[in-house]
């Protein structure tokens, strides 16, 4: 269920998007609405779960964060739940994902080096409830984004 209301909710959020920085002025004055109205919105959608999080995007390998690998995860099914929430607490784990096919989940990773690959592996390989892990390390990104196309809900 969608809980935005308008296409002025949308264009806040393309601007949010864009710019999570943009002051309440500056997204109003982009939009044609007063401050108020902006701050109003924005905190309607806060509060519906709309908006989860303002945050930095930061570069992983200009601190270090060289490798990125994608783990599938077999595991046992009675035990799945509690590795879930196992897994949620690593922070190395950036994703999770509870998939269809031959694995149970797909976990998205950003290490230093692979010593730290392989003692991760370890780690996961050891948790109660996985019965296998089948590792990928992602050679290049070619597209890595985290704005959703909102252009697709515009009517």
């Amino acid at each position: 269920m969608r809980s935005i209301t308008d296409e002025k909710d949308l264009e806040i959020l393309k601007a949010l998007q864009e710019n999570g920085r943009a002051s309440y002025s500056e997204i109003a004055k982009r939009l044609g609405l007063s401050e108020a109205a902006v701050y109003t919105r924005i905190q309607r959608m806060i509060k519906q779960g709309v908006i989860k999080k303002i945050q930095a995007i930061i570069d992983p390998e200009k601190l270090g964060f060289n490798l990125t690998a994608i783990i599938a995860v077999k595991a046992q099914p009675s035990k799945y739940e509690q590795l879930l929430n196992e897994l949620s607490k690593m922070s190395e784990i950036l994703e999770i994902h509870d998939v269809t096919g031959d694995y149970y989940c797909l976990l998205k990773i950003r290490v230093t080096s692979r010593e730290s690959l392989a003692k991760l592996l370890d780690k996961i390989g050891s948790m109660e409830g996985v019965l296998s892990t089948d590792t990928r390390i992602v050679l290049r990104t070619i597209k890595e984004s985290y704005a959703l196309p909102l252009e697709l809900l515009s009517t």
